[in-house]
């Protein structure tokens, strides 16, 4: 079921809301939710001045209640569950105080390729920006899943050091940098926007939105993306066997979104049956 109301009555699973994420968060029960996986905003007021299609300022970019947003996120998060959030290097030592001291372990930040290469401000003295970073964050401990999404360069049964177990066919810990063919780019690029006629400043590629699903939840799990942009969380979850939950402050965005969970939605019955998506062990 697809909500078009702005304001939830009763809230379910697999739904999105048209409102702002923490008066969402407010109204959800503690340790509900088994991965949190989100791109807030990051109080920069962002405009992309230097491409043939600009787009506004996005709703709430000139800044969240981080701290209340870090504590909610802690509370309806499940305990030994994941959860990441997407930052920007000049934002990440305030998020990452405000999520330490919110409860989470801090784990990781993840450095991952975009499918476009961006600047803002002074584009003849700076570094281009080419990747997104990401907090991964863990609330008591969970260990990654099994999965086939990556196979290791060495052959299955390889012995690197004496009492260490033989290696694995598929990797089971994987590098917190993603960069590279064998990887999927976090973001689309222009000419895929344009083609699938979906505009977002920053929209997430599904396929590396899934490869986090799969490494990070179970199927029938419940994803949660309270700043869920055009949908592409929603997307990755329904592709996965995964459920999801979220809010979209944007109008024009929440409807994209709504169009391409019912595109996708739509999709699946017809290929099959739904089916558990369950990730067999190597």
């Amino acid at each position: 079921m697809i909500s078009t109301e702005k304001s939830p009555k009763a809230l379910s699973v697999n739904q999105i809301y048209c409102m702002d994420c923490l008066e969402l968060l407010s109204q959800l029960p503690d340790s509900c939710i088994s991965l949190i996986l989100t791109d807030p905003p990051y109080g920069i007021s962002y405009q992309n001045h230097f491409t043939s299609r600009e787009y506004p300022v996005l709703a709430g970019d000139s800044g969240i209640d981080y701290r209340r947003f870090a504590r909610e996120s802690f509370r309806v998060l499940k305990d030994n569950s994941h959860a990441y959030f997407f930052t920007r290097f000049d934002c990440y030592p305030y998020h990452y105080q405000c999520l330490q001291q919110a409860g989470f372990a801090v784990k990781n930040c993840m450095v991952i390729e975009k499918g476009n290469i961006g600047g803002i401000g002074d584009l003849k003295g700076t570094y281009a920006n080419n990747a997104e970073w990401l907090i991964f964050c863990q609330k008591g401990r969970r260990a990654f899943n099994h999965t086939t999404l990556l196979q290791n360069r060495a052959k299955a049964g390889s012995q690197f050091h004496k009492g260490r177990k033989p290696s694995e066919k598929y990797k089971t810990r994987f590098n917190s940098c993603w960069f590279g063919t064998e990887y999927p780019k976090a973001t689309y690029n222009s000419g895929w926007q344009k083609q699938h006629n979906i505009y977002h400043p920053t929209i997430k590629n599904v396929e590396f939105l899934s490869w986090i699903l799969k490494i990070s939840s179970d199927p029938l799990e419940l994803v949660f993306d309270g700043f869920i942009g055009s949908g592409s969380t929603a997307v990755a979850a329904i592709q996965t066997g995964r459920n999801y939950l979220g809010s979209e402050l944007n109008p024009r965005y929440y409807h994209t979104a709504l169009q391409r969970i019912k595109e996708v939605t739509d999709h699946e019955a017809v290929q099959s049956p739904r089916q558990d998506h369950a990730e067999n062990d190597p």
